[in-house]
């Protein structure tokens, strides 16, 4: 399922083109399967990588036949050496690195930009990368608390073993969705980002919800945006969740929500809502202010008007609700997906509000083939971006695995493939200030209703177990992350 087409690093160092010399030709630095490379960015993989390799994938299970993609890994890096004998770059307290520091300590994490590239800062002052993994929580099942005391003695031993566990894989952020309350009390604290869920809990409050794939749909796939009391809601809702943690030098920043519809034809959307209905009501209002008729409504310039006029309203009372409940921490943004992720309206109303644009990014197996994607987030918005969910399932757990919108592949060693090629061409752009894995732990089949839902997303498995593999990757590419970012730079 893993190609290594490699004998040895003296066999690769010897390579003068890129072209793996065990293979055939298609290892060269062309795209293959994995989509468009510009040139720019074939000479950039050139300047970094000897080599590349292949992975066998698939987009779902059910499909019959097994296709190849790329593979950019750590060991095809150029001026790196024997894995084993390199050592890790030292760390500050809160995981940035300790030789480059960009101003003064200001007790919080903050955003700047250095020419082109943009970096995190951590409190002390030091550039600070996020190498981090989401949902870090214990297992929720009605087992879960028995499983929890067999394996490790109990819920506080879990949480001191799963933080020394995370900073020895080289990881320095837990991500949403985690045991927050419960990992900060440990010896060995990381850096962390919490989920608000500002739009998702005042759609619930009012009965505009109903639940979906892998997030919470709302009716008519409109946001309440235009309810009155939607900026109430959200400010008191931001001010109680956060709580304590507005003065948690630990905390980065919030994210406000998670795959909310930003759809292009979200005027539609609007109008087909009764009449009473406040979303209906503001839709109609903007439409005569504008001048625009019902004939127009297939106009595409118009549409997309109209869902930065919707943007506008969620990111700016969102904004202020962070302002007033954690005015010095990172504003995360709300973690575009699918359509969302491809407007540069939404993003460039978004960059008005927000310190970092997320992004769940399941639809791309090489993120090099999305430049221009990558570009827009960054230049419309003026803000860096951070991959907030990305994963691949692999088919040897015999899990299955048709739950979640992440590639399949038949090992964990390509999961771990997967993994390497994916942030390495994250970490490749300037404009990227980290990622985040999906997830900590698979599916528990406890918590599914259905047992084919149950998928291999996790750096562990549903009974605590590691998948080596996978997390050897995952060590590889963390603890070495700032020297990679640092040869990314010159390169």
């Amino acid at each position: 399922s893993l190609t290594i087409h490699h004998r040895s690093r003296r066999l690769l160092a010897q390579t003068a083109m890129g072209v793996c010399p065990t293979c055939r030709p298609r290892c060269a630095f062309d795209a293959g399967d994995n989509g468009t490379l510009n040139g720019t960015t074939k000479k950039t993989l050139r300047n970094l990588y000897v080599a590349s390799g292949e992975v066998d994938v698939k987009r779902k299970p059910n499909l019959s036949k097994w296709g190849t993609r790329k593979v950019y890994r750590f060991m095809y890096l150029r001026g790196f050496g024997e894995p084993q004998a390199l050592v890790p770059p030292k760390r500050t307290l809160y995981g940035g690195w300790t030789e480059k520091k960009l101003g003064e300590a200001t007790g919080f994490f903050r955003v700047t930009k250095i020419g082109k590239q943009y970096w995190l800062v951590d409190p002390t002052g030091h550039v600070f990368y996020m190498f981090g993994l989401s949902s870090v929580r214990r297992d929720r099942s009605s087992q879960g608390p028995e499983r929890i005391k067999k394996k490790f003695g109990g819920s506080t031993k879990w949480a001191s073993k799963t933080s020394q566990m995370l900073l020895d894989t080289g990881i320095n952020c837990v991500g949403a969705w985690s045991d927050h309350e419960l990992l900060n009390k440990t010896d060995k604290r990381l850096p962390y980002t919490k989920m608000l869920h500002l739009m998702e809990k005042f759609g619930k409050s009012i009965g505009y919800t109903r639940p979906g794939k892998g997030h919470v749909d709302f009716w008519g796939n409109c946001m309440p945006v235009f309810h009155e009391s939607f900026r109430d809601f959200a400010l008191k809702c931001a001010k109680d969740q956060i709580g304590a943690m507005r003065d948690d030098p630990w905390c980065i920043g919030f994210f406000t929500d998670n795959e909310l519809p930003w759809r292009r034809d979200m005027l539609q959307c609007y109008l087909k809502l009764d009449e009473k209905d406040p979303g209906y009501v503001a839709a109609t209002r903007w439409m005569h202010e504008k001048g625009y008729s019902v004939e127009q409504l297939a106009d595409a310039k118009i549409n997309m008007e109209f869902l930065s006029h919707v943007a506008e309203r969620y990111f700016s009372i969102c904004a202020e609700a962070l302002h007033v409940a954690a005015p010095n921490h990172l504003n995360l943004g709300c973690r575009f997906h699918g359509q969302g992720k491809k407007h540069p309206e939404v993003h460039r109303v978004a960059g008005h509000h927000v310190d970092v644009i997320s992004i769940n990014w399941y639809d791309t197996w090489d993120p090099r083939t999305k430049r221009d994607w990558t570009d827009m987030w960054v230049e419309t918005s003026g803000k860096p971006f951070l991959i907030t969910e990305f994963y691949a399932k692999g088919m040897d757990t015999k899990l299955p695995n048709k739950g979640g919108a992440g590639w399949v592949v038949k090992t964990q060693e390509a999961r771990g493939a997967f993994f390497e090629s994916f942030a390495l061409g994250l970490m490749e752009h300037p404009g990227c200030v980290g990622y985040h894995w999906f997830k900590y732990m698979d599916d528990h089949p406890a918590e599914k209703k259905s047992r084919v839902a149950i998928s291999n997303k996790g750096l562990l498995s549903s009974q605590y177990e590691i998948y080596e593999d996978l997390h050897a990757s995952q060590k590889m590419v963390n603890t070495h992350g700032y020297a990679i970012l640092e040869r990314m730079r010159r390169a």
